[in-house]
């Protein structure tokens, strides 16, 4: 009887199945998925390029296959997507790297003109509910998609909220609700624990990220209404986002919540450079409160990011 031939993995092949265990860390499968997918091309180019045979060599390529993303004419925003993984899997601080600097007034999501789709129509009456839903509560796609009809609850603050169980990262977030819009939302919840928007509604290719930034403004605009009318809001509303800072932010040695610098939600923040240019183009403003703006970030876009806030979304609309 013939013994069966064992025939040796490719460096590729055995570079790619490593890797793949390496990201299955990550729960996000969005993040899990990039990560993954652009990790292969890099092991493609170290093959292609440089005929690598081992995961050193390959590290060896890093700072070429940065050149070769730049000469390809990709922009700073891709390269670091590109880059991101390959860093994490080979131990290269991406401080390391000569990359490109990004300048957020270059991104063009969400501000690109497109052709008429039927698919993206926020008027097509098959998409209605999940638009409404989304000009009043503003997440991100894959949590619209996935959220039931028991992800409505109240933060640690006793605010009304949208409960995304996985959010960016895999962790637990907390989307408040203004107050105008609390019994609208709360109607779409009936409290079962089955999905609450079918996959019909779901495909499709309206930019609910526009309509994330078109959300951001309106809370912006609703905490500073709150700041100027009521001398007393400032104080609290500080203390609720430190409130959640201790609640989300905890060190995994000490186990106790890590320091707040109170200079992120004091004084103002200024536009500078690239998104001062694409601010003064649409008209809008060039400074904002850092605490309102720091409350839209926490509480209405689930990150810790004022610069974030400002380029991907204030900057998004109009």
């Amino acid at each position: 009887m013939k013994k069966k031939k064992h025939h040796k993995k490719s460096i590729s092949r055995k570079l790619r199945d490593e890797s793949n265990i390496f990201f299955s860390r990550y729960e996000n499968n969005v993040t899990r998925s990039s990560f993954i997918r652009n990790y292969a091309k890099f092991i493609e180019y170290c093959r292609k390029e440089h005929n690598c045979k081992t995961k050193e060599e390959c590290k060896e390529q890093i700072f070429k296959y940065i050149d070769y993303l730049k000469e390809k004419g990709y922009t700073a925003s891709t390269i670091h997507t590109y880059i991101a993984p390959v860093g994490l899997y080979h131990g290269v601080s991406l401080t390391e790297m000569n990359l490109p600097k990004r300048h957020n007034a270059d991104n063009i999501r969400s501000r690109k003109k497109k052709k008429y789709r039927a698919s993206a129509d926020t008027r097509n009456p098959l998409y209605s509910r999940t638009v409404d839903f989304q000009k009043r509560v503003g997440i991100r796609r894959n949590e619209l998609k996935n959220l039931r009809n028991n992800d409505f609850g109240y933060d640690e603050s006793g605010y009304p909220c949208v409960i995304v169980r996985k959010g960016k990262g895999g962790k637990e977030t907390y989307q408040r609700v203004l107050p105008s819009d609390i019994d609208f939302v709360k109607s779409f919840f009936d409290g079962s624990s089955n999905i609450l928007f079918s996959a019909d509604e779901m495909n499709n290719d309206i930019d609910y990220h526009h309509i994330r930034a078109e959300q951001a403004v309106r809370a912006y605009n609703y905490y500073t209404e709150r700041l100027k009318n009521e001398p007393e809001y400032r104080k609290q509303l500080e203390q609720e986002i430190e409130k959640r800072w201790k609640l989300k932010n905890i060190d995994k040695k000490t186990k106790k919540s890590k320091p707040f610098d109170k200079k992120e939600i004091r004084g103002q923040y200024h536009i500078r450079g690239k998104n001062k240019e694409l601010a003064k183009k649409k008209e809008l403003p060039l400074v904002y409160d850092k605490l309102a703006l720091m409350a839209v970030s926490i509480f209405n876009l689930s990150h810790w990011r004022v610069d974030v806030t400002v380029s991907n979304y204030l900057l998004a609309v109009k």
